[in-house]
């Protein structure tokens, strides 16, 4: 694995699909009664990535359309018939205005610069369009295995952070720029159960880890919980989510 650039997901592409679970589908249910979409609505999904977030919002019967920079990530997207892929940023969609009824990021915005994104999401919103944003966090304490590897990143990746995914900071950010206000949160826990190699391949996918960490120290770090599960005879892992919601309603002005 060589050095990766912070927010390019190139080499981490494979290891994401593979790996990266999902999100809750009472939730999601949630976030599309929330903001009223109808059938036929067009929907935005930025950073939209190998299309995680986008497959649960696949045949509802919307107009779906997913925005995701990177090429290696489109690469690794199922095939969705009712998806249309482009090759754009939070800073500049390359979308008409006025035409989604819904913007939802998930696991993205972190990557996102506010001041010109927030301007930039609420153009292409209809008026009561709303913006969602939202993250899987790992609730790291919940099992002894799950305690180990944090104490393993803790150990072998001391810079690692992902403190972005702070319950209260998103209310504001959304705020900021006067662009979007009423703010309403939303969360539900879940579980992924995943194989052994699939844990470890979670670790290879995230992109600020082999930023923060490096190369080396990551497939050390996955060389040692490798041996671990081996050790310890484990063959399968429930990993511990809980996704966490912000979304606000776009304000336009006269």
């Amino acid at each position: 694995m060589a050095n990766a650039s912070l927010g390019d997901f190139t080499q981490q592409a494979a290891a994401y699909a593979r790996a990266r679970p999902g999100y809750p589908r009472e939730l999601v249910d949630r976030l599309i009664g929330a903001v009223g979409l109808r059938e036929g609505n067009i929907v935005v999904d930025i950073g939209a990535g190998t299309g995680l977030f986008t497959q649960l919002l696949s045949g509802r019967g919307l107009n779906l359309i997913a925005v995701e920079p990177n090429l290696a990530m489109r690469e690794q997207a199922p095939t969705m018939p009712d998806v249309r892929w482009v090759d754009g940023t939070f800073e500049n969609l390359g979308l008409p205005d006025s035409s989604a009824r819904w913007a939802v990021a998930a696991q993205a915005f972190h990557w996102a610069d506010p001041p010109r994104a927030l301007p930039e999401v609420r153009r292409v919103l209809q008026v009561g369009g709303s913006f969602t944003v939202l993250w899987n966090d790992r609730l790291m304490n919940r099992t002894p295995l799950l305690a180990w590897t944090q104490s393993l990143l803790r150990r072998r990746a001391p810079d690692f952070d992902e403190g972005y995914r702070t319950r209260d900071r998103w209310a504001n950010v959304l705020t900021t720029t006067g662009d979007f206000a009423n703010v309403r949160y939303d969360e539900a826990e879940h579980i992924t159960t995943m194989t052994a190699d699939r844990f470890t391949d979670l670790w290879r996918s995230h992109n600020r880890l082999c930023v923060d960490a490096g190369a080396a120290a990551v497939e050390t770090i996955v060389a040692e919980l490798s041996g671990y599960l081996r050790r310890e005879q484990i063959e399968t892992v429930d990993v511990h989510y809980i996704t966490r919601a912000w979304t606000a309603t776009a304000v336009y002005r006269n």
